[in-house]
């Protein structure tokens, strides 16, 4: 299965995105982003992730946002600057992608819950039988479904799940 991505950031560029977004980098997310600007996969254009907290047992993954500006869609700053204040009561949360379908994966670093989730922004596991989130909505937020605790096991989880073999596919 192709995986698109961008060119990685440079240091500047990382600082820069750190300031912007006020959340510490962890260092495995530096490293990611410094080899990979964001990615997203093609043919087909969506991965299966296993998540034993919901009825199906998997939820979708499409793309790891980047810094690209001019791709509001794709965009990591954009994206958060739009949707995580929807989350004001967890501290150092940063949405770092998407499952393709209006739910992001967020990277928290507020200190008890370090790691990676999967937002249920639009409710599609709501109704599950088998509904076991870790972190509880506020509002009408979507409840939160730990699926790593580091960057480096998200990344891991994801090559995994791609059957076919991983072709990476750098784009200009």
């Amino acid at each position: 299965m192709p995986i698109v991505y961008k060119a990685g950031l440079t240091d500047a560029a990382l600082n820069s995105l750190e300031a912007t977004v006020k959340v510490p980098l962890p260092t495995d997310y530096r490293s990611l982003l410094a080899r990979m600007n964001g990615f997203y996969l093609t043919d087909p254009d969506y991965g299966q992730l296993p998540l034993r907290s919901v009825e199906d047992g998997v939820v979708s993954f499409d793309r790891l946002f980047g810094v690209v500006p001019e791709e509001e869609c794709n965009d990591l700053v954009s994206f958060n600057d739009e949707f995580i204040p929807e989350l004001i009561f967890i501290n150092g949360v940063l949405a770092i992608g998407e499952d393709g379908g209006g739910n992001p994966y967020v990277l928290i670093t507020e200190a008890g819950r370090e790691g990676v989730y999967y937002w249920d922004r639009t409710h599609l596991h709501e109704s599950d039988k088998i509904n076991n989130f870790d972190i509880a909505e506020r509002g009408d937020c979507g409840n939160l479904y730990k699926i790593a605790n580091c960057i480096d096991e998200f990344y891991d989880l994801i090559l995994a799940s791609l059957s076919g073999g991983v072709e990476f596919l750098k784009e200009s």
